[in-house]
């Protein structure tokens, strides 16, 4: 929390962008009978927020947004929810009047880690602690065990654990959140193009026969139709306010298409959005989803 951060007596305000997300986060905060109230970004968020007290935003309009926070007397802000980058354009023509330009245009630049952090600052120093959803909303956090009918076998689990060590290795570079294990082999790694991408990769390979050429062990034959799985975990000094790993449905069914028997996620660190249709969907695929201890 930065210096300038002050504790409002108001909600817990979420500015909420595309996605069911925001809701999901409100809907537990209000379960504890705390107070929410909703900030959706104009054009972008589509979830239904009628149950909440809600204040559209500006996504360009900082100065819009830090009145509705003292409005509100927020006591702290989290962010939630897909917004697209803007081009640096409209960020710049829509912070000057608020930040330094050569300041807001590093920020930009840096890519959208930074462009968040950016925000965050933002907000820190303008008095509204920023928090992530595992401090707010735990709940929606993956658990230890199955999250569904279907469970990993023994070789499955030779992969989970070579995932889990290769994602160990990775994290002291920084290098991203997910693996695709086949038969022991990392087959993909997670870069910037995230984790949907990477899935594709693997059913680009699957599809054109070449899985099995790049196994050094096992059967071909059998690899190159089905088998492996998708290790997701947070690196290590994870800001979970900037980058939370995360599945949904859309994971799943990536998962599916590119032919993995799971996905193995790290209990604690990995957001399950839409945890009722994700599960169902893996159920129905006959995937298994296991949340596995750091």
């Amino acid at each position: 929390m930065s210096a300038g951060a002050r504790t409002g007596e108001g909600p817990l305000a979420i500015i909420a962008g595309a996605g069911q997300l925001p809701a999901e986060i409100a809907a537990e905060v209000a379960g504890r009978q705390e107070e929410v109230a909703i900030l959706p970004i104009k054009g972008v968020a589509n979830a239904d927020f009628s149950a909440f007290r809600q204040q559209p935003v500006g996504m360009l309009d900082p100065n819009g947004v830090l009145a509705a926070l003292g409005g509100l007397k927020a006591r702290a802000v989290i962010m939630a929810g897909t917004v697209h980058r803007p081009g640096i354009g409209l960020v710049m023509a829509g912070y000057e009047a608020v930040r330094n330009r050569d300041e807001i245009r590093k920020v930009v630049q840096g890519g959208d880690d930074n462009l968040l952090r950016g925000i965050i600052a933002f907000l820190e120093d303008n008095g509204f602690p920023v928090l992530g959803v595992r401090d707010v909303a735990p709940g929606l956090m993956a658990q230890a065990g199955l999250l569904g009918r279907h469970g990993p076998d023994e070789a499955d689990w030779q992969d989970i654990t070579s995932g889990q060590k290769a994602l160990a290795a990775m994290g002291a570079s920084d290098i991203g959140q997910g693996v695709v294990v086949v038969q022991r082999r990392v087959l993909a790694v997670e870069a910037a193009e995230g984790t949907d991408n990477m899935i594709r990769r693997v059913t680009g390979l699957r599809r054109k026969g070449l899985i099995g050429r790049l196994l050094r062990h096992g059967r071909p034959a059998v690899a190159e139709q089905s088998g492996g799985v998708l290790v997701k975990a947070a690196k290590p000094g994870q800001d979970f306010r900037v980058d939370l790993p995360a599945i949904g449905p859309r994971t799943v069914r990536l998962a599916r298409e590119a032919g993995l028997g799971g996905i193995a996620i790290e209990a604690g660190s990995v957001l399950v959005v839409e945890r009722a249709t994700t599960i169902k969907a893996a159920d129905a695929a006959g995937l298994y989803i296991i949340g596995v201890a750091p």
